[in-house]
């Protein structure tokens, strides 16, 4: 019985991981107490924010900082009919229409 639970649960992390399209990365610093810099931006230590290239990150007190990309992508959607567009102004991806892409397509959204 233990082994085939091993067997379901490792299948479904490979259909989470396959699924998931997250990202993260730490970014060090030589020690900047009063905040992070980021492309040349200062950020205090301890807010979130978000980048312009959708980014979600959090400023730590050493100076240090993790940035994520959580934004969910569409799956399940007719891909002959249906395109994915991203829409950078409000960090989302949508699957639209080919023939016209002011239509959505039904989707669901991982991520």
């Amino acid at each position: 019985m233990m082994k085939y639970s091993l067997v379901i649960v490792l299948f479904g992390a490979g259909i989470f991981v396959g699924a998931c399209n997250a990202y993260c990365f730490i970014q060090e610093t030589e020690g900047n107490p009063g905040g992070c810099i980021l492309d040349g931006e200062l950020h205090k230590s301890g807010s979130s924010f978000r980048t312009k290239d959708c980014l979600d990150c959090h400023c730590h007190s050493d100076g240090s900082m993790n940035c994520c990309n959580n934004i969910p992508r569409p799956v399940g959607y007719n891909q002959e009919r249906c395109k994915e567009i991203f829409y950078k102004e409000a960090c989302v991806h949508l699957a639209v229409r080919k023939d016209n892409p002011k239509k959505t397509c039904k989707h669901a959204l991982v991520g």
